[in-house]
């Protein structure tokens, strides 16, 4: 029975540690990879919720000035506006998205896997375009290829333009590698009418210890400010309220994450009472000769309790160990493939989440403690006499 309760608790402590891990691993994953592809806020005109629409703001001084945070590490203009890639053996909706030379290309530039990124700002302007392997693929072309854009206005008209592909890039990321396209920012004004001064928002990153939400708070405040003084209209988005469906999905994880602690916590305290009272059980003669000998009831207690403990620290470390080399493996190789469709990334994240395996151990092992005062309890309520009449 004690090799059953510390292989239960073994496996309780190991999967609460893969667990935590991977919800971890994919809130930090998902976050970085749309912080990085997009921006932490976003600021645009109030209609487009942090999205595309026909209507822009204008760049301007003041804004930039308004928009000067202490946790605003970068910002950068862009113009976008939604089109229909189309080659001879396909079409596909994307996101054509314009960028000047402030743009920090770093994380695309480290996503790249065939060719380079754009180039920006240089005169005459470039046609180039960056867009994802997926993309190609379902397209059928590859780096230098031209292709062709089509766009319809809200009136009706349709425009078209041709680009050149300079590189591919892949993320792992569905909603990123599936819809967003890159270029030079004035390759995109003139896709409206032409006028480089108006945009379609800024986007801003942010300190690594900053909150967005208060941050945007902060920024909404001021844009009210300048709206009064100028009449431009801009609202601050969080990366949540531009993309609310993947941080409520994401915020579902917490809850299976707190399920399956439970439960796992519920099945290694099963056990160990269930060993507990066992051996309390095959050891009545023990307790009765101890407490005939003149053993205090809280010393009984306590004998019973130290074998408790012994108990759940071996299947405590066991777990952990199991756990933490699943995850250290896991994160170094990822081994385990995830479909993007479905789950946004193409492997199982797992984060190195020292602070809460540590929290998870101790929390493990001080629920059970407390718990086998009940089976300890009942070790110390044997009564020496009668034992000694049974015997």
């Amino acid at each position: 029975m004690e090799r059953v309760a510390t292989i239960a608790t073994a496996v309780s402590v190991a999967v609460i540690i893969i667990t935590l891990s991977v919800v971890v691993g994919f809130k930090r994953d998902l976050r970085s990879l749309i912080a990085g592809a997009t921006a932490e806020i976003t600021v645009t005109a109030p209609q487009s919720g942090g999205v595309v629409s026909g209507k822009r703001i204008e760049a301007s001084t003041a804004m930039i000035e308004t928009l000067d945070d202490k946790d605003v590490v970068r910002l950068s203009p862009y113009t976008a506006k939604e089109g229909v890639l189309k080659s001879d053996h396909n079409i596909l909706g994307v996101l054509l998205k314009g960028v000047d030379s402030s743009f920090d290309s770093t994380f695309y530039s480290e996503h790249i896997v065939a060719g380079s990124f754009p180039r920006l700002g240089l005169e005459p302007r470039t046609k180039d375009i960056l867009i994802s392997e997926e993309m190609a693929h379902k397209m059928n072309v590859a780096v230098d290829d031209r292709i062709e854009m089509v766009f319809v206005d809200a009136d009706g008209s349709i425009l078209r333009d041709r680009f050149v592909i300079s590189g591919l890039y892949h993320t792992g990321v569905d909603i990123i590698d599936s819809g967003i396209v890159l270029t030079d920012m004035r390759n995109v004004a003139r896709l409206y009418d032409g006028n480089e001064t108006m945009i379609t928002g800024y986007e801003l990153w942010l300190a690594a210890d900053a909150e967005s939400g208060a941050v945007a708070s902060r920024l909404n405040s001021r844009l009210i400010d300048l709206y009064l003084e100028t009449g431009c209209q801009a609202e601050a988005f969080t990366a949540e309220e531009v993309f609310p469906d993947i941080f409520g999905w994401l915020a579902t994880h917490d809850v299976t994450a707190m399920a399956v602690v439970v439960i796992m916590i519920i099945v290694a305290l099963l056990n160990m009472t269930t060993s507990l009272l066992i051996i309390v059980l095959e050891r009545q003669r023990m307790i009765g000769e101890l407490r005939a000998l003149g053993m205090r009831r809280g010393a009984v207690v306590e004998i019973f309790l130290f074998r408790a403990l012994f108990i759940t620290a071996r299947g405590v470390l066991w777990g952990a160990l199991v756990g933490i080399v699943l995850a250290v493996i896991q994160h170094l190789w990822a081994v385990v493939p995830l479909p993007s469709e479905g789950y946004l990334l193409e492997a199982v994240p797992a984060a190195l989440c020292w602070e809460w395996w540590l929290v998870a151990m101790v929390a493990t092992m001080a629920i059970t403690l407390v718990v086998m005062l009940l089976p300890a309890a009942l070790a110390a309520k044997i009564s020496p006499a009668k034992i000694m009449r049974y015997e």
